[in-house]
C-alpha cells in the first residue's frame, strides 16, 4: 500500500488527517492525474493544474481532483482495499476522462459501446488488458504481444483498407462485425480498443468535432519517435547518461530552440524537464540556471507552470505559436541526430 495512503488511514487526529490528505493530493495525485490528461486526451495544465488558454482542461483537471478527494473522504475500510494507488489514480482519472470525451464526442463513444458489446458477445473476437492497454482481436491472438497498428495517423491508411475491401461497397451500410473482422484481417494482429475505433469511425464516416490538440502533427510524431529512442526514465545507469547527453546538447543549442524545447518538455510521468534534470543530479539549481541564461528566481517562475502548452510558451517567449512549433521541432531534429 502507498505509505502516504497508510499514514492517512492511520491518522490519529482531524489535523494529522487533513495533513495527509493535502500531501496525498498535492504531491502523489496531482501529478498522476496531469499524466493521465496528457496521455488519454492531450490536455495541458501546469503544476498549480492552471491552463488560461483551455478552460477544458482545467475543468477536467479539476473534476478528476474532485473525484479522487471524495474516494479519499470515503470510509477507511473502502481505502484499505487499495493495494495499488497509483494504480487506482489511473482508472478513476481514466473513467473522468472517458466521461469527457462521451461529452465531447457522443457518436464515437457510441461506436465505442458498441465495439465494446461486439467484443463481449461475438464468439471469434476477444479483448484483454495489456498493461496499460486495452488490445482487442480474433481469439487465437488473446494476450499475444504488442498491437500490430500504431495509433500515429493511422486514418490515413484507412483508404487504402477500403479499396481493398469494400471497394464495390459502402462500408457506412454493411455490419459492424463484417467491418471490425475486415480490419482485424487486415492489420494481421492486435490492435488497440481507442485505435479500432478511429478506424472504424473512419471506414464508417463517424466524425464528431475533435479535441483540439496543442501540438501539430509533424512536431508530434518527431518528438515521439525521439522519446521511443531513448531508454525509460527510469533506467537508472542509462537514463543518467542520456540526461547528461541532452543537457549537454540543450545548452549549445541556439536559445530560441533551446527555451521552445526546454519549456514544453515533459516525460512519460508528465513531470518537466528541470524536474528530471534536478532529481537525475544532472544538474544543481545554479548550473541550471546559468545554462539556460536566466535567474533562479525565473527558473522558479516558470516552473509552477511547466510543461507549458503551445500558447502559454508562446507567451512566455513573445512569440507566436507557430514560431514554438518550428522552434522546438528543429530542437528535436538537432537532438535525434546527436543521439543516433
Amino acid at each position: 500500500m502507498n505509505k502516504p495512503l497508510l499514514r492517512l488511514l492511520n491518522a490519529r487526529d482531524e489535523q494529522e488527517r487533513q495533513e495527509c490528505l493535502d500531501e496525498l493530493l498535492t504531491l502523489h495525485v496531482a501529478p498522476i492525474v496531469r499524466q493521465v490528461l496528457l496521455r488519454r486526451l492531450g490536455l495541458y495544465v501546469n503544476a498549480r493544474g492552471i491552463n488560461e488558454n483551455d478552460p477544458d482542461a482545467e475543468d477536467v483537471y479539476q473534476e478528476a481532483m474532485t473525484r479522487m478527494l471524495e474516494v479519499l473522504h470515503s470510509d477507511q475500510t473502502s481505502l484499505s482495499t487499495i493495494e495499488n494507488f497509483e494504480g487506482y489514480v489511473d482508472v478513476v482519472v481514466s473513467n473522468v476522462c472517458f466521461d469527457f470525451l462521451r461529452s465531447k464526442s457522443p457518436a464515437r463513444a457510441r461506436l465505442k459501446d458498441a465495439l465494446r458489446d461486439l467484443f463481449r458477445r461475438h464468439g471469434d473476437l476477444v479483448s484483454w488488458r495489456h498493461g496499460d492497454e486495452i488490445l482487442c482481436g480474433f481469439a487465437a491472438w488473446r494476450d499475444t504481444g504488442q498491437p500490430a497498428v500504431s495509433d500515429n495517423n493511422v486514418e490515413a491508411k484507412m483508404d487504402a483498407f477500403l479499396a481493398a475491401h469494400f471497394a464495390d461497397q459502402d462500408a457506412r451500410t454493411v455490419p459492424l462485425s463484417r467491418v471490425v473482422t475486415g480490419l482485424l484481417d487486415w492489420t494481421g494482429g492486435p490492435v488497440q480498443m481507442d485505435v479500432l475505433v478511429r478506424m472504424v469511425a473512419y471506414v464508417r464516416g463517424i466524425r464528431d468535432k475533435e479535441i483540439e490538440s496543442w501540438d501539430d502533427h509533424v512536431a508530434a510524431d518527431v518528438e515521439l519517435e525521439f522519446r521511443r529512442s531513448t531508454p525509460a526514465i527510469e533506467a537508472k545507469v542509462e537514463t543518467n547518461e542520456v540526461l547528461e547527453r541532452l543537457w549537454c546538447i540543450l545548452r549549445h543549442l541556439p536559445p530560441k530552440q533551446r527555451d521552445a524545447f526546454a519549456l514544453r518538455f515533459h516525460d512519460d510521468a508528465g513531470r518537466d524537464l528541470f524536474t528530471v534534470l534536478l532529481a537525475a543530479r544532472i544538474v544543481d539549481l545554479k548550473g541550471l540556471a546559468e545554462g539556460l541564461g536566466r535567474s533562479v528566481a525565473d527558473l522558479a517562475r516558470l516552473r509552477t507552470q511547466m510543461p507549458m502548452d503551445s500558447a502559454t510558451a508562446a507567451h512566455e517567449l513573445r512569440t507566436s505559436r507557430e514560431n514554438v512549433y518550428k522552434w522546438k521541432f528543429r530542437a528535436i531534429q538537432t537532438l535525434k541526430a546527436e543521439f543516433e
